[in-house]
């Protein structure tokens, strides 16, 4: 049993000294630790011929490629300096609604497509005939009219002025109905005229018609916005012919108070 343990310790003793010296035996490098050499082809292996290049006919020609111009110029790009902008703006105005809606101008007071008005006062009436007799009395003064403007401060009217006396305890009166013009020389002062016919009463019982002239001047004292009120005066004559005798009749208005509405 002995021996046999020897012969197996001799054996493994022999193999491990075997095992060291291989792996400390030197390589041709001189490293201790390298790899076993590459792998290495056979003795008499020879390595196969590159194919041939083909000849030039067989390679594909295409041409010159494109000629390409010299690229454009382009000039200096432009010099963006700092925008100017001017001092700010101050508080703004109001919006004047005047230009931007304008209203409809003011009317003038002497534009009157209608008039309607009448007055009365302090007048008088006198009488004269061919022979140079005459006579006259004060009394009370009137005055209608009715009118249609023609034109801003131009007015055709239908005109009544007259004026009524007392005498002989009865009453003389004469009125004349005219077309007149009445013409705003400002725009209150106005003066007036017209032609007609005029009627002649004598204590109620005697009547005459002769035609008729008118001439006036008057001033608005006050003016609304559709009514006016004035001091006017006229003087209107008209010429009768009875039995004969030609006989003139005046009548006329100092002061007449007017009031108008248009």
């Amino acid at each position: 049993m002995t021996k046999k343990f020897l012969l197996i310790a001799t054996v493994l003793l022999v193999h491990t000294a075997a095992a060291r010296a291989q792996q400390s035996s030197p390589v041709p490098d001189g490293t201790a630790d390298a790899f076993p050499p590459a792998y290495a082809p056979p003795p008499g292996y020879r390595a196969p011929a590159p194919a041939p290049a083909p000849p030039p006919s067989a390679q594909p020609y295409y041409g010159p490629g494109p000629t390409y111009g010299a690229p454009p110029a382009y000039g200096a790009p432009p010099a963006y300096g700092a925008p100017a902008y001017g001092p700010p703006p101050g508080r703004y105005p109001p919006p004047n609604y005047y230009y931007r809606y304008p209203p409809p101008p003011p009317r003038q007071v002497t534009d009157r497509p209608f008039t309607l008005g009448g007055g009365v006062g302090f007048g008088g009436l006198s009488w004269r005939d061919q022979f140079g007799n005459s006579n006259g009395d004060g009394g009370m003064a009137y005055t209608f009219r009715l009118g249609f403007g023609l034109h801003p401060g131009l007015i055709l009217m239908y005109d009544i002025e007259g004026s009524l006396i007392n005498r002989n305890a009865g009453t003389i009166s004469q009125t004349a109905h005219l077309a007149a013009l009445q013409i705003f020389a400002t725009q209150r002062l106005f003066l007036k005229g017209g032609f007609g016919g005029a009627e002649v009463v004598q204590y109620d019982t005697v009547s005459k018609w002769g035609g008729a002239a008118m001439g006036g001047i008057g001033y608005e004292l006050i003016q609304g916005w559709n009514w006016s009120f004035d001091v006017e005066a006229t003087v209107t004559g008209a010429r009768y012919t009875s039995n004969g005798v030609n006989e003139t009749w005046t009548n006329w208005s100092l002061v007449n108070f007017a009031i108008n509405f248009f």
